[in-house]
């Protein structure tokens, strides 16, 4: 399959050397926001064709699958022309910044029979489904309450810091958060509270967030890129707890036992991170899908939804909006 990449910074990077391990997977073009940007992209990763705009990309009628790896306010028109063209799209999370524009992206998706996902790749991860046996079995007891914290201060990254490039914590790092709450202990859930600390430029700097599932666990979310701290799952049980290194890429789990005994590990071991999510996506491309397994629309559409409260219970908006 002919797979493309538009944008070429640090994630595209990544998915680069994804499409090059990947066997059904045929680097064949990059768009950049200028040719010269674009031709070293190709240069570096052997790829055919380069672009000097999007629209160039977009309208090659060879390409089959494109990835998005933009700013996230981009991520809706990109999305939006791909689609209304046939073409699939696996674009890179958040894939809109609100739940309204992802709701019309996958109306879309369904007049023109064309397949979009969003790349939140801890969905793909295999050995989620190994923790997810640890925590029904009742191995440790049933879950009681789990932290999720991810972030880290980011002085040099101008983008995360402007609202009309989607900056703020939330939609970067708070989204998976959101994601471990959800693939861990489910959906059915409210939030409890929500606060975050605005900055001049009217972007979350750091936020805490605590849901309450319907079966009594309470988890708490914070994300933050204002300060230092530990990035990583926690989910205490009844018996033991289960520690997760790693919000976004879940490097290694261990589990310990109610004497804090460790009784399993679990060191995922992997080409790149991206493999199962394009993977996925190609298999589901060619059985004639329009969204994959590992990642609904619906879930899409769930976690964005919950973002969306946050940052209205702050009085967060971005330009658009």
């Amino acid at each position: 399959m002919k797979v493309s990449i538009i944008g070429t910074g640090h994630i595209a990077h990544s998915m680069a050397r994804t499409i090059k391990v990947v066997d059904e997977a045929e680097f064949y073009a990059v768009a950049s926001r200028t040719l010269e940007a674009a031709e070293k992209f190709a240069e570096e990763f052997d790829i055919p064709k380069a672009y000097g705009s999007y629209d160039e990309l977009i309208n090659d009628p060879e390409i089959e699958l494109v990835y998005i790896a933009t700013i996230h306010p981009l991520h809706y028109e990109l999305s939006k022309k791909l689609l209304e063209k046939g073409k699939s799209v696996l674009c890179e999370k958040p894939i809109c910044i609100n739940s309204a524009h992802a709701e019309d992206l996958f109306r879309i998706a369904r007049e023109h029979n064309a397949f979009i996902c969003e790349a939140v790749w801890t969905r793909f991860f295999p050995w989620v489904k190994e923790i997810k046996e640890i925590i029904s079995s009742g191995e440790i007891g049933k879950p009681v309450l789990m932290q999720s914290n991810f972030g880290s201060k980011k002085t040099a990254s101008s983008w995360i810091h402007d609202p009309k490039l989607g900056g703020g914590a939330l939609l970067d790092l708070g989204i998976y958060n959101v994601t471990a709450a959800s693939m861990l202990l489910g959906d059915d859930f409210e939030i409890e509270y929500s606060v975050g600390k605005l900055s001049e430029a009217g972007v979350d700097d750091h936020s805490l967030t605590v849901i309450k599932y319907k079966n009594g666990v309470t988890a708490s979310l914070m994300s933050c890129t204002d300060m230092c701290t530990d990035s990583k799952i926690t989910l205490m049980c009844e018996n033991g707890i289960i520690e997760i290194a790693g919000v976004s890429n879940w490097k290694s789990t261990r589990v310990y036992n109610e004497q804090k005994e460790l009784i399993r590990e679990i060191t995922p071991k992997f080409k790149t991170g991206y493999v199962f999510e394009l993977e996925a996506c190609i298999k589901a491309i060619k059985e004639g899908k329009i969204e994959c397994a590992e990642m609904p629309h619906s879930e899409s559409l769930f976690v964005l939804g919950v973002m969306d409260d946050m940052r209205a219970r702050w009085g967060m908006k971005y330009p658009g909006e």
